[in-house]
């Protein structure tokens, strides 16, 4: 691994570590690039688990202060991991333009649907997997996010794999064709651990019968750590979807800037 685009820092009040530490880590185990994507704050409400929005401006100032004092021995991107919600549609591409931003992550843990605020992690039942797979695509043919994070991410709730699955999962990568946004690979689900699913034991994700699907279109893909602590940067986690993307042949990718 060379690269790794989604880094959180202490600001998102769920990890651990600065900038700083991020960088020291990333070069001591040899990447060439990191891009910070922390979870982005809202201008008008907190939905929690995200840095402030008073701690933004001093978030983005110090990532590029770091890229001044590390060039030279590694490029630093700067970048966020938000939600999307069309009523923010000015706001994304203020972060893009005023913010100097060179990415955005979709991060889909929340979505509207018919006017109500719903989690991901937290499904009902793989009705709602369509409605954040079409909440995912509409986000897509905006052109304003690089890369997809964890697709499959509703897979880690105990539901047995079905024609919705099959549906959101043709929703998302018929999206990520069109639009030509990349798919993340993300470590996270294996440090989750093996859990026992209703359909068998299995990672929450990245969930098999989702990946191969997107082999089998040869998408764009890039693995990304979803580190939370420094020492997550490239750790055994990372390894291993370094070995299963190989192995379930995957058109990867090391960047996801345009």
């Amino acid at each position: 691994m060379k690269a790794n685009f989604h880094t959180h820092t202490f600001r998102c009040l769920h990890a651990y570590g600065n900038e700083q530490d991020y960088i020291l880590e990333a070069i001591e185990k040899g990447l060439e690039v990191i891009g910070f994507s922390d979870h982005a704050p809202f201008p008008d409400i907190d939905y929690g688990l995200r840095m402030k929005f008073d701690d933004l401006p001093e978030h983005l100032a110090e990532v590029d202060k770091m890229k001044k004092k590390y060039s030279g021995r590694i490029k630093i991107y700067k970048g966020l991991e938000i939600e999307y919600h069309p009523q923010y549609i000015d706001y994304y591409r203020s972060l893009l333009s005023d913010s100097g931003l060179d990415y955005l992550l979709l991060g889909e843990h929340m979505y509207t649907c018919e006017g109500r605020l719903k989690n991901i992690f937290f499904a009902e039942s793989t009705d709602d997997y369509v409605e954040y797979a079409e909440n995912i695509a509409q986000a897509a043919s905006t052109g304003l996010f690089s890369c997809i994070a964890h697709p499959d991410i509703m897979m880690l709730n105990d539901f047995a794999w079905d024609e919705n699955c099959d549906k959101a999962r043709d929703i998302i990568l018929d999206a990520a064709q069109e639009y030509d946004v990349i798919l993340e690979y993300n470590a996270n689900g294996f440090r989750r651990g093996l859990h026992k699913y209703s359909d068998g034991v299995r990672f929450p994700y990245p969930d098999e019968r989702f990946w191969k699907s997107v082999s089998e279109r040869g998408l764009k893909t890039i693995i990304g750590s979803d580190c939370h602590i420094p020492g997550q940067v490239c750790d055994k986690a990372v390894e291993l979807s370094e070995k299963e993307a190989k192995k379930l042949g995957l058109n990867l990718t090391e960047s996801m800037i345009r």
